[in-house]
């Protein structure tokens, strides 16, 4: 019963911990919505995901210490309360103008960073055996990075953003180079899909709030209910399919380091705040007919692949295969032709809806071809 009790403890602070996220990542999807001419800026879309990516990657660095370290004592809350701190400032740095508000994103950046090394170096002080070789491995690649992207706060003009990322990608590549030490201490699985999870709803809810301020700000016509219908029904399909996948992988035995969850994650949510973006067009035609076609294929793209990176790296069978990938392939090929070739963006638009409904009927019916449904 104490072991129950102190479980849900840890799983209301780290909802609380992922709704102090909200703000960041509502803000970053609405990078995307700054078009032009039509269009959208490459560098728009480059700032998007240089954006993206550390806030990504804060997140998931202390998700992943709770995961296998994690225990609901003082020094934990603490850090939690801490790491809020610094995603309100980085939050409030996000904007278009990145360089303007680039010491603040990168001292909210490292704050958090800094702030996950200090509990992996608790571990490497305090523990035994294997979980201590595996903290002080995570300790010194993660500081490492930390300081090779706090030392751009010593360079001048484009060299910062350099040094700001080299720590980054440092980061993010060392535990995979080191995958083979970080099995020897399993992820909980079922757990880390639980909580990529309830980040997912977090950028659905994001999908919501733009249909809702999509019926605020236009005057409500046929239109704009079609709009907004066509988003709920596009956010319904996608949680339909993550959630039946989800629950699928969890119940499978797994003992890894997690990395294909914890990676494939980032292409999806990038992909999710894609998708919100398109549902803000579908309100706003800002975009011209093609390049909505683009913007929707990238988002379906990135969320197909990535989906199958997460949810279908053990299937074996014939069977099995078909439903994880052929089916997927075929149906992004099926979705390019023709959200690039439809002459509206009303026609596009319902169009991604439907290519994402036939992505969760695929699979309720894999599922319950395998007896699972």
């Amino acid at each position: 019963m104490t072991h129950h009790i102190a479980h849900k403890k840890v799983t209301w602070l780290e909802l609380f911990y992922d709704l102090i996220y909200v703000a960041a990542i509502s803000i970053t999807a609405h990078v995307l919505t700054h078009a032009h001419h039509g269009a959208i800026d490459a560098s728009i879309i480059l700032k998007y995901t240089l954006i993206f990516v550390p806030l990504w990657w804060a997140w998931t660095g202390f998700t992943v210490y709770v995961n296998r370290f994690g225990k609901d004592d003082t020094a934990q809350r603490i850090n939690y309360f801490v790491q809020m701190a610094f995603v309100i400032v980085m939050a409030a740095s996000i904007n278009v103008d990145f360089e303007a508000y680039y010491l603040y994103f990168m001292i909210g950046y490292v704050g958090i960073r800094l702030s996950t090394v200090w509990m992996y170096a608790r571990i490497w002080k305090n523990g035994k055996s294997e979980p201590r070789s595996i903290a002080r491995f995570l300790t010194l690649s993660f500081l490492v990075g930390a300081l090779i992207s706090f030392s751009s706060v010593l360079l001048p003009d484009d060299w910062k953003f350099i040094a700001l990322y080299a720590g980054i990608f440092l980061d993010i590549v060392l535990p995979l180079i080191g995958r083979r030490i970080l099995v020897r201490l399993p992820v909980h699985h079922p757990h880390l899909l639980e909580r990529y999870g309830l980040v997912t709803i977090i950028l659905l809810g994001e999908m919501i709030l733009v249909i809702v301020n999509g019926l605020r700000e236009e005057t409500v016509t046929i239109s704009t209910v079609v709009a907004a219908l066509i988003g709920f029904v596009m956010a319904v399909a996608i949680w339909w399919h993550y959630f039946e996948s989800s629950e699928h992988t969890a119940e499978e035995e797994q003992k890894n380091s997690g990395q294909l969850v914890i990676y494939g994650h980032l292409f999806m949510y990038m992909s999710l705040g894609i998708i919100a973006s398109v549902v803000h067009y579908g309100f706003h035609h800002d975009l011209s007919v093609r390049n909505f076609g683009w913007l929707a294929w990238s988002g379906f793209g990135l969320y197909t692949l990535s989906a199958a990176l997460v949810f279908h790296q053990r299937a074996k069978s014939k069977r099995q295969r078909v439903f994880a990938f052929y089916m997927p392939a075929g149906l992004l090929v099926v979705a390019a032709v023709v959200l690039l070739m439809l002459p509206t963006v009303t026609a596009v638009y319902a169009a991604l809806a439907g290519c994402f409904v036939v992505q969760a009927l695929l699979v309720v019916v894999g599922l319950r071809g395998k007896g699972l449904r």
